[in-house]
């Protein structure tokens, strides 16, 4: 895919997260990786009426190689370069605050379901990473220890970062975080959920971390 059809591709997903409540007018933030440098949405722009000539180039030390000179990348784009250095198989990564996903981030508690056979699969767990301002380089600080065996981290009272190897699939374990916290939530409104076999569960969860595993090698 060419740049200016990833540009393109960025403003389509960004508006699809706006409008599907997983951020507000002016929040949130996408990076996807292109060659030798990066795409990354601007600060503080409007989700409805984002263009892709607004989508920034930016490289590895994050200056500004190609870009409207109104525009300024999104202020956790260091973020984002983290996850590109720890994960080269990373080809895109998504930050929102959805509010199912978020609520678990702000009560410093992982997405872990025991009866939910396709999120045992998909993320084994979503564990916390611990908070760090954002904007600044300590919201990264625990990464390293997390990255390598998950695709989506909840950042502590703060939100979700998803990861993938395009910016869809990225997209899509976002998505899928915050209908598992939606899950989780109205299962205890039922009376908690009705647990899955021990045994079942770490099938499900090695399998899982497999396909991991692989996607990362490739």
């Amino acid at each position: 895919m060419k740049i200016e059809e990833k540009k393109q591709e960025i403003v389509e997903v960004f508006r699809m997260m706006y409008r599907r409540g997983m951020v507000n007018l002016f929040e949130g933030n996408i990076s996807v990786r292109a060659k030798d440098r990066f795409l990354v949405t601007p600060s503080q722009q409007n989700k409805e009426t984002m263009t892709a000539d607004m989508i920034l180039e930016v490289d590895g030390e994050g200056k500004v190689l190609k870009g409207l000179p109104e525009m300024k990348p999104s202020s956790e784009f260091k973020m984002h370069l983290e996850v590109y250095r720890l994960r080269p198989d990373v080809g895109a990564c998504v930050h929102n605050h959805s509010v199912c996903a978020t609520a678990f981030a702000a009560a410093g508690q992982p997405i872990v379901s025991s009866g939910i056979a396709e999120s045992n699969v998909v993320f084994g767990q979503i564990p916390v990473a611990v908070y760090g301002r954002p904007g600044t380089e300590a919201i990264y600080q625990s990464f390293e220890g997390l990255l390598p065996q998950y695709n989506v981290l909840l950042l502590e009272n703060h939100g979700v970062l998803a990861v993938g190897g395009d910016l869809l699939h990225a997209y899509s374990f976002a998505e899928a975080a915050e209908k598992t916290a939606k899950i989780i939530l109205f299962t205890k409104l039922l009376g908690g959920e009705k647990p899955l076999p021990e045994e079942e569960l770490m099938a499900l969860r090695g399998y899982g971390q497999m396909l991991r595993s692989k996607a990362m090698e490739q």
